[in-house]
């Protein structure tokens, strides 16, 4: 490992760590240390990329479009065939999340989305909105070519197994690898994985709760209605990125998790659950994301992005690098540990899987 100390270092494994690695190097011209786990084709997916999010809030959905457009941008110059166009499909199932959900529909509409309701008697009284053109990251495509594409920039990425992490209360961090060790001026920890890993409950914000998670690996059905499906209600997301076999990720209590997997994947005929692991999850308790300093110290922290998380990439790196936009800024600003007074001005809608 190099001698010279990075500007920053980010921990993390899933595909917005690797994206703001490489922007910060690329586009702001900082020194920057990524450390997580390297891309396993037989590990489950933890996590999909979505560029549409059923939010609630105006000013998330405009940054969130033309954060995507700026990422998709870039994905197309990192490779081939990294993404798809796809039509998202959301689902809700109860009248709380049907208003929500109704209420992100005109939004949307409103900022140059295509959304349309879709009729299904299977699921009466429920609420179905397809979204036109949106952009869904290859998993198992993206991962190699993010590692390349992060290497010719001279992005150091180290494997967390071989890695010492020390984070300091000043947000600083020691990198210790292979015998050596470094600084990093600046510490961010991208990912529930990372977070969990390397901060303990008392560090994280009081916004910021744990909740079991699991994926699962479906194979022997039907193709889905859509290769992304949300079953808000009922804490299910499935993708078919291209392929038969679908990925799922469920939140929420363990114990009902695969009846509630079961009931959103039953159109797809007869499933065989050829892969399943639980790992925990983080959410704010008001639905919005949570971007700040941990608790004690200055380490940074990101979390409760949700799927269209590495479609954000480009407005977290101008963040970390102090060249967000005016629009930007305010709005992280205000999703950080000072947003208990104006908790109701940046939540979203939280449905409670049941």
């Amino acid at each position: 490992m190099a001698s010279d100390s990075f500007d920053h270092l980010i921990v993390g494994s899933t595909p917005v760590a690797g994206l703001v690695a490489g922007l910060l190097a690329i586009e702001h011209g900082k020194r920057v240390c990524l450390v997580g786990e390297p891309f396993s084709p037989f590990r489950l997916q933890r996590h999909f990329g979505l560029s549409i999010s059923a939010v609630t809030r105006p000013e998330t959905l405009i940054l969130i479009k033309r954060a995507a457009t700026e990422t998709g941008k870039l994905v197309n110059s990192i490779g081939k065939g990294l993404m798809s166009r796809v039509d998202p499909l959301f689902i809700a199932e109860t009248p709380d999340s049907a208003a929500a959900l109704s209420h992100f529909r005109h939004l949307a509409i409103s900022l140059g989305y295509a959304v349309e309701p879709v009729a299904d008697r299977s699921l009466p009284g429920a609420l179905l909105l397809k979204v036109r053109d949106a952009q869904l990251l290859g998993h198992g495509r993206l991962e190699p070519a993010l590692e390349t594409w992060l290497a010719r920039h001279e992005v150091r990425h180290l494997d967390a197994a071989e890695t010492a992490i020390t984070l300091r209360k000043d947000g600083t961090a020691r990198i210790a690898h292979d015998g050596r060790t470094v600084d990093a001026a600046e510490a961010v920890l991208l990912g529930d994985r990372a977070i969990l890993r390397y901060l303990d409950a008392d560090s994280l914000d009081r916004s910021i709760e744990t909740i079991p998670g699991a994926s699962f690996l479906l194979e022997g059905g039907k193709p889905l209605p859509s290769p992304f499906v949300s079953y808000i209600d009922r804490g299910v997301m499935l993708e078919q990125d291209g392929r038969v076999s679908i990925s799922a990720l469920v939140s929420g209590d363990p114990t009902t998790a695969r009846t509630r997997l079961g009931s959103a994947s039953a159109r797809s005929g007869a499933l065989r659950i050829a892969g399943e692991m639980a790992h925990p999850t983080l959410r704010t308790a008001d639905g919005a994301p949570y971007i700040g300093p941990a608790r004690g110290s200055k380490t940074n922290i990101v979390a409760g992005l949700g799927p269209v998380a590495p479609f954000l990439a480009p407005l977290l790196a101008r963040h970390l690098a102090g060249k967000s936009a005016s629009d930007e800024a305010q709005w992280i600003a205000s999703r950080g540990p000072t947003r208990g007074n104006q908790r109701l001005q940046v939540a979203e809608y939280v449905a409670v899987p049941a």
